[in-house]
């Protein structure tokens, strides 16, 4: 009868420890939960920030212009545009800073 219940005291340990519903099978899935909802909760917040995008480019017609400007290079019609690379212009050469 000991032997038994040794047994079966033995069996239920190893299951509970390694089996497919064991402890540390619980323990690894809750882990995997938490990184799971804290990448729900990372893409809900890029999602808002899309949405804000979204809603900015069709209701605001200066963010389509600056859009167009910084992204894609458009300039309006009869503007002209400077374009300077940074080793063209050198100190010394009459220019100054901004705010000096």
């Amino acid at each position: 009868m000991g032997l038994v219940f040794f047994l079966s005291a033995v069996f239920f340990l190893f299951t509970s420890l390694l089996g497919d519903k064991s402890l540390l099978h619980l323990q690894r899935m809750q882990g995997e939960k938490e990184r799971w909802m804290q990448e729900n909760e990372r893409l809900r917040e890029q999602n808002r920030v899309l949405r804000e995008q979204i809603l900015a480019v069709r209701q605001d017609p200066f963010t389509v212009e600056r859009i167009a400007r910084e992204e894609l290079g458009l300039v309006k019609e009869n503007e002209v545009v400077y374009l300077f690379s940074p080793r063209e212009i050198r100190p010394g050469d009459g220019f100054t800073e901004l705010g000096r």
